[in-house]
């Protein structure tokens, strides 16, 4: 049976690793980087050794990122696989990527790097190194194709993936929220915890209502010793219950947010890090928005308070209107983000890959 080698880094990676498992482990032996255990598969490396957001917090985490990529290339070299899946996580996969290929092993990419928004210099590198990409948005097709790289849209995997898990009646009564609740989701990266939960906990508490944050495994040890008067915490398996049955939301700029949208729910989209990564990031990043949403929609259909403009006060009066065009921002993510993408994108790539390997 030949062999393929996943390697993912953030959790939305691992959450479309899992499913391109269960189509793919009955025709290949599979031996993954995940985050945790995934039935068919063998997990050669906990991801969370590799994670890191943030110049200043890759750095305090280099030694075990260069630990994780020793093991990896040990991998390469002893098991030789037939070839080698790389999902997001773009600063780390690329040199995957680059030692595979020195290897001769086959390399596929599945969400390669945004270099429509910023790294254009990372192309090179994508075309040197991979034998295939895949994207999960339209747009892309023609950006990459440019550069001579063979790309292939699959459709959107969150398309399928977002789903509620539970019927209204029985998650309300299951973790005891009272309607309304609105959904707060402070991201899934410690370093995002640091730097978003005091203020959307100050906020929360000062807006009033029921709030519900679904805990990420990859943070919940940082919510240990956390309590609100009007802040519940539901496991990470919740995620889609809360974001389909809330009535609005405050959502970490990310993956996230592009869930949020697909599940039509209105949300104010929130980010924070380490000034000087900020600094050097909006010097880079040439787009007019940061969230999925309004890159999709080409248009801000999500309002979005970033860095400085991320306090209380502005999220405050940012959520209250929010909450009055809740009705128009829903119609407008479903027509203008959500239809814009096709399901399927699983079953997709894992018959390409077939095809491939």
């Amino acid at each position: 049976m030949k062999k393929l080698l996943i390697v993912t880094g953030e959790l939305s990676g691992f959450i479309y690793a899992r499913e391109i498992v269960r189509e793919l482990s009955p025709f290949f032996e599979i031996f993954g980087v995940f985050t945790e255990e995934v039935p068919g598969s063998k997990r050669i490396l906990d991801s969370k050794e590799l994670t890191a957001f943030g110049l200043f917090e890759v750095i305090s985490k280099l030694p075990s990122i260069l630990r994780g990529k020793r093991r990896i290339v040990s991998f390469l070299e002893s098991e030789k696989p037939d070839a080698v899946l790389l999902i997001d996580f773009p600063g780390f996969n690329l040199q995957i990527a680059k030692e595979a290929k020195k290897r001769g092993i086959k390399v596929l990419y599945f969400i390669p790097p945004k270099v429509w928004a910023w790294g254009r210099g990372r192309v090179e590198k994508l075309r040197a190194y991979c034998d295939r990409i895949f994207v999960i948005f339209p747009f892309e097709v023609p950006f990459y194709s440019q550069f001579g790289i063979d790309v292939t849209y699959v459709g959107n995997p969150l398309i399928d993936i977002v789903k509620p898990n539970r019927e209204r009646k029985e998650f309300l009564e299951t973790f005891e929220i009272e309607e309304p609740f609105y959904a707060l989701l402070p991201g899934s990266r410690p370093s995002e915890i640091k730097y978003l939960l005091p203020t959307l906990k100050e906020f929360s508490e000062s807006f009033g209502g029921n709030w519900v944050i679904p805990v990420a495994d990859t943070v919940k040890e940082l919510f240990k010793n956390f309590h609100s008067k009007n802040i519940k915490l539901v496991p990470e398996g919740e995620r889609y219950n809360v974001l389909r049955y809330s009535e609005a939301g405050v959502i970490a700029s990310g993956t996230a947010s592009l869930e949020a949208a697909i599940s039509e729910l209105p949300h104010v989209v929130v980010y924070r890090v380490h000034p000087l990564t900020y600094f050097i990031a909006k010097r880079a990043v040439k787009l007019p928005f940061v969230s999925l949403p309004n890159l999709i929609a080409g248009k801000e259909v999500v309002p979005e308070l970033l860095q400085d403009r991320f306090n209380r006060e502005n999220l405050f009066l940012t959520f209250e209107t929010l909450l009055e065009n809740r009705d128009w921002c829903r119609e407008v993510l479903r027509k203008e983000v959500k239809e814009k993408l096709s399901g399927g994108a699983v079953k997709k790539l894992s018959e390409e890959i077939k095809r491939e390997i």
